[in-house]
């Protein structure tokens, strides 16, 4: 059972799962980055993502662009961004809410191409480190996976890191962070952490269909 979310979003955004890569023309790029300027004065924007998004509880799908801001470094090897979202509405925009990222350089903090989702604020403490262990985490959660009927299938599959999340893995039970793997093939496994001083461990792993 899923905490509720600290960032406010709209029914759009909670929909990104899925989410495809869409083109558009300069002049609605354009039109983006103009309303956004409007909307964040003086706020630098590095790069614009697009995509086509289902309609919640309607047919069909609508543009949404996301306005990424450049990376800044956290704590230690940690860089952060976020993206303010925006949905296109015959030929004009409107918010949508706002999604933050982290990931690892150690180097200059520089654009990636999948950064990972932040589902609920984490210190960037914590933060690194679950980014640094989530290979071994996500070996020791592969054995986990075994004694779960839908995660049994899955076990096999190729993932790589979308989010972490903070939660419970049932009602009532102890709050922990997660780390959330999607797979080559679009399904996720939910891997709940236990710490132990510095150190991280697969505790449990709770496969759902969406993110």
């Amino acid at each position: 059972m899923r905490s509720v979310a600290l960032f406010t979003v709209s029914a759009v955004c909670l929909s990104a799962s899925a989410a495809e890569a869409v083109a558009v023309d300069a002049q609605q790029r354009a039109s983006l980055l103009a309303f956004y300027a409007q909307q964040y004065p003086g706020e630098p924007a590095a790069r614009t993502v697009f995509e086509s998004v289902p309609i919640v509880g309607g047919r069909g799908s609508e543009v949404v662009g996301s306005v990424e801001t450049p990376p800044y470094r956290g704590h230690g090897a940690l860089c952060r961004t976020q993206r303010t979202k925006f949905v296109l509405h015959g030929t004009g925009w409107q918010e949508a809410g706002m999604e933050y990222f982290a990931w690892l350089d150690r180097g200059a903090c520089r654009p990636v191409a999948e950064p990972v989702r932040m589902l609920q604020r984490i210190p960037d403490v914590e933060l690194e480190g679950v980014l640094l262990y989530q290979k071994p985490l996500l070996e020791r959660a592969r054995l986990l996976m075994a004694g779960n009927t839908a995660c049994a299938p899955l076990r096999a599959l190729k993932f790589s890191l979308a989010a972490v999340d903070v939660g419970a893995a049932a009602p009532r039970a102890e709050e922990r962070y997660a780390l959330v793997f999607k797979s080559d093939r679009g399904s996720y496994a939910r891997i709940w952490l236990r710490k132990s001083g510095a150190q991280y461990d697969a505790w449990n792993v709770t496969c759902p269909p969406v993110l």
